[in-house]
């Protein structure tokens, strides 16, 4: 059992209390702390979930680890206040002090998405042959910039980066909260070109994409035997071009009643990625958010990092 006591009412801790209520025989919250009376009664409503109206009533109960959640302007503070009293720390992006001390990691999420865990086997098999360049249209600043990472294994090298923003004309239907009445909006989009000394990698990206069927996520792994893009990967074996599609196996389709949930990912004859929480309805943001937690609890043991104080501020350095 993974305890962990979470701080702040926003969008995200909500993910944290998700993935708890559906999966109650791994993950359990020891309490909530909230500031605000208001998201204290919202939440009460919501969630079977203590509610602590000070920190020192959180503190009090029973956890592994403490997920921050709070906004980006009190995160080292809060960093810096859990620390001192040497609790670990799982914290929300964005961390741009890479010099905070104590058992801190950072939910930096993206590279356990099922999917991009698939590309990274498709990578490390060796078929693409040299991955030296990288096109990423599928989320923003930092987290864009920590994938660039994974994928190109480049480690603390600094890029010269090229950068420009577009105005793209879009219509809005969907929102963070629900579907919206259409309008045509003037969307940023932003492209930067990351030149590292021998590879490269292009991201392009509005916000738009995380709330819309008409603005897709895009993905160009390029190698010198072989690509992936999307869902396709090409390469050559003994000279001869080859061909497969990059597979999920979703439970709760059509006939099956076993619950809508990703099973795994397959491509080429191998399994790419198997999830860790088969029967759970939960989304690869939710996969991957929970995949953190148990990276968070393996840390505390072993001192292992996962994505580290330094990696959070270098991303958003660079980005």
């Amino acid at each position: 059992m993974i305890k962990y006591a979470i701080i702040g009412a926003g969008w995200r801790s909500e993910f944290y209390l998700k993935i708890a209520a559906l999966l109650p025989n791994e993950f359990s919250v020891s309490g909530i702390y909230i500031r605000n009376s208001e998201k204290q009664k919202e939440f009460a409503k919501k969630y079977n979930v203590k509610i602590c109206g000070t920190l020192d009533g959180l503190l009090k109960t029973d956890f592994d680890f403490i997920v921050s959640c709070v906004n980006k302007d009190g995160i080292s503070d809060m960093i810096k206040t859990l620390t001192a009293l040497d609790i670990p720390v799982l914290t929300e992006t964005p961390v741009t002090d890479g010099t905070l001390g104590g058992r801190v990691q950072v939910a930096e999420q993206f590279h356990f998405m099922p999917r991009n865990q698939a590309y990274k086997k498709i990578i490390d098999s060796g078929i693409l042959g040299e991955v030296h360049s990288v096109r990423l249209s599928c989320c923003h600043d930092y987290h864009a910039a920590s994938l660039i990472r994974f994928f190109l294994d480049t480690g603390f090298e600094k890029p010269e980066i090229t950068s420009i923003s577009l105005i793209d004309p879009v219509t809005r239907y969907n929102s963070r909260a629900g579907y919206i009445t259409p309008a045509v909006i003037k969307e940023e989009e932003k492209i930067k070109i990351f030149k590292f000394k021998d590879k490269t990698a292009v991201y392009d990206f509005s916000f738009e994409q995380y709330f819309s069927d008409i603005r897709s996520s895009q993905i160009n792994i390029r190698g010198t035997n072989g690509e992936i893009v999307n869902n396709t990967c090409s390469y050559l074996k003994d000279g001869v071009p080859q061909r497969f599609e990059i597979y999920r196996n979703t439970y709760g389709v059509e006939e099956s009643l076993d619950g809508m949930c990703l099973f795994n990912i397959t491509g080429g004859g191998e399994v790419l990625y198997t999830n860790p929480f088969p029967l759970a309805r939960l989304s690869d943001e939710e996969i991957a958010i929970a995949t953190c937690l148990v990276k968070m609890k393996a840390y505390i043991k072993t001192g292992e990092a996962f994505y580290s104080l330094k990696d959070a501020e270098f991303d958003c350095a660079i980005i």
